[in-house]
């Protein structure tokens, strides 16, 4: 009983200590409105009576943006922050708010997930170390010795569900870095059965040849280092089968059109797979995506194969698609909104490069110039502008590669090798990587063109993916975004918007000058 009741008090202590931090929030907010309305106030008495009344869109109802808009927002991105000048001795108690708050909030703020499950009468409950889920030993060991000491958030809550007997389905979200493919990939060795008669008992699929061998590598490969007899293959562009051959491994990794052309093909029986993993869920189940492909692949299933989908961010509309494609999906979803899936250990900049002579292009080679890190990835937006800056980087002496669609496979692996093992530090590419790939000494990414989307509008997820090729695991890392015209000021300007928690400034404005911003990136 003694027990008992010191988890009593502790849930209180943690309710009391909740419930403050929500006050504080609150206070905070109030005091933030009271300002924002005596600021549009004096700028409205200052400009003859006529100020700035109308109040912004929220993301979901922002559908265009206006040059008018992007100028509001100019200030948000260069100075959200009070100035030096507009804050006295009152303000002491509102400065003291913010601290406690945004104190307790980055505390909380890899933790805060939402579990949803389809059995209300489930009395499965998340693990706070890998003893706790009776693994057997060879996977126990395995974990320990890819260097996890204990479940980190997403593999707490994830993993339960994962192993649990009878299988449940699972759409699972967490922020980039968090070990989600950790998670997943356990869950699939798991089920596998490598005395049984040669068949494929797990397939993970995912948008991207370089994710796919990212897997087989740095998560399959380790953790299945004691599982003699395993068989892994990866069914990505280059890999053939004879007329008359078939697959035999216990667990395929690969891109959709290639799995499909496999299925379609026989090579393998897709009745016989226990466990099929979605890795960038959100990415191959959207509209306009990979969706007839992975639709395809989970109707030639067994019915009772275990479903796990898996990705940084989740819109709720994907997640209701995905809650459809299968029977009783328990959820795990970040729980507040989109501004809790930005990772605090990343130093997110802007330059405006219009003026800057030479433009972004020059700005970006001069910055290299100045700089010794250890990988970075350069973001660009369509293949011709990244063939473009590889060649004026490779001019200026630097040791870059270019990585995008237009690259064939073989060519593709050789340089991601390259770029894994540092004898390429500079990493040009499009979109194509903007998913999932880690590289373990990546400290700076530079989004050399703000995303959008196939309309034009800015894409916030892939602003959050891309950003997320830096900071892994806690480590810290710095992303760029440089602006070379009023459009990609727009852009971002809404990017800031939609993830910025409570209006504060989430990307700080860096002056085009490359040796100040040399001093300001995060090594």
């Amino acid at each position: 009983m003694a027990e008992d009741a010191d988890e009593v008090k502790a849930r209180l202590r943690e309710k009391i200590r909740n419930q403050a931090a929500a006050l504080l929030f609150k206070a905070d907010n109030v005091i933030n409105k009271v300002k924002r309305e005596e600021k549009d106030d004096a700028e409205a008495a200052e400009g003859g009576g006529e100020g700035n009344g109308s109040s912004a869109a929220s993301p979901s109802q922002r559908t265009s943006i206006t040059v008018g808009d992007a100028e509001t927002r100019r200030s948000s991105l260069k100075a959200a922050r009070p100035s030096a000048a507009s804050t006295n001795e009152s303000d002491e108690l509102t400065k003291r708010l913010q601290k406690l708050a945004l104190e307790r909030q980055k505390q909380n703020k890899g933790d805060r997930l939402k579990v949803i499950q389809s059995d209300t009468n489930s009395h499965l409950s998340s693990v706070k170390t890998f003893q706790d889920l009776n693994l057997p030993k060879h996977l126990l060991d395995a974990i320990f010795t890819m260097g996890f000491d204990r479940p980190s958030a997403i593999q707490e809550e994830a993993l339960p569900r994962i192993l649990a007997d009878p299988p449940r389905n699972v759409i699972g979200q967490a922020q980039s870095g968090s070990g989600k493919t950790a998670a997943f990939t356990l869950g699939m060795l798991y089920r596998i059965d490598v005395d049984a008669p040669a068949s494929t008992q797990a397939l993970c699929v995912t948008p991207t040849r370089e994710l796919a061998i990212q897997i087989f590598e740095k998560a399959v490969k380790p953790m299945a280092a004691n599982m003699a007899g395993l068989k892994v293959q990866l069914a990505v562009a280059g890999t053939h089968f004879e007329k008359g051959q078939k697959c035999d491994a216990h667990i395929i990794i690969g891109t959709p059109g290639k799995v499909v052309d496999w299925m379609k093909r026989r090579l393998f029986n897709a009745k016989t797979i226990k466990v099929f993993v979605l890795d960038e869920a959100d990415s191959m189940i959207e509209e306009g995506g990979h969706r007839a492909n992975s639709l395809l692949i989970k109707k030639n299933l067994h019915k009772k194969c275990q479903s796990l989908f898996f990705s940084a961010t989740f819109p709720p509309e994907v997640v209701t698609f995905a809650g459809k494609m299968v029977d009783n999906p328990d959820r795990i979803l970040i729980e507040e909104g989109d501004e809790f899936l930005v990772v605090d250990v990343i130093k997110q900049l802007w330059v405006d490069t219009r003026d800057y002579n030479g433009g972004k292009l020059e700005f970006l080679a001069d910055i290299y110039s100045l700089l010794t890190i250890g990988q970075s990835i350069v973001f660009v937006g369509t293949k011709r502008d990244a063939d473009t800056v590889h060649q004026t980087l490779s001019d200026s002496g630097y040791t870059c590669s270019v990585l995008h669609g237009g690259v064939d496979g073989a060519e593709r692996d050789a340089t991601m090798l390259a770029f894994r093992n540092g004898e390429s530090n500079v990493l040009i590419t499009t979109n194509v990587l903007a998913r999932g790939v880690d590289v373990d000494n990546v400290c700076l990414v530079v989004n050399y063109d703000v995303p959008v989307d196939k309309d034009q509008m800015p894409d916030f997820e892939t602003y959050l993916h891309r950003i997320g090729r830096t900071g892994r695991f806690g480590r810290k890392g710095t992303a760029i975004n440089l602006i070379g015209d009023q459009r990609s000021l727009e852009v971002l300007a809404a990017i800031e918007d939609h993830f910025s928690m409570d209006g504060q400034e989430m990307i700080a404005q860096a002056t085009a000058d490359p040796e100040n911003l040399a001093d300001m990136i995060e090594i």
